[in-house]
């Protein structure tokens, strides 16, 4: 078992440096009110910024990491928990494992796709 060694507090700065850059390119591209910032957001429109910013955090991760057993889903799953502190969302209490795996399957899916496919293969 791979064991990711880093603490809660670094996973939720991580976190939340990615989902300040995925704020900033929503409102350039025009899907969030420029004058918006986490406060004025909806529960699901933040758990979707959140959302793509672990699969952006993911995937800088060999995908054999996330293959292999190791602590990633525990560690996400407690990190957006923890989220609920920091935007006073108690919502954030309910993201559970299940999601966390729906997410990872996700981009497990879309990854091989990438890999199979020829155009990967003469870029």
């Amino acid at each position: 078992m791979i064991e990711i060694r880093i603490t809660l507090d670094e996973a939720v700065k991580l976190l939340k440096e990615r989902m300040n850059h995925e704020l900033i390119f929503r409102k350039k591209d025009g899907l969030i009110e420029k004058s918006y910032e986490f406060e004025n957001l909806t529960y699901s429109e933040l758990l979707s910024i959140t959302e793509a910013a672990i699969f952006d955090t993911i995937a800088l991760l060999p995908l054999e990491v996330l293959t292999s057993e190791n602590n990633l889903k525990l560690l996400i799953t407690k990190t957006v928990q923890a989220l609920s502190h920091n935007f006073n969302r108690d919502e954030y209490l309910l993201y559970s494992e299940r999601n966390t795996n729906k997410l990872l399957e996700r981009f497990i899916k879309e990854s091989l796709y990438a890999m199979n496919k020829k155009t990967f293969v003469n870029n």
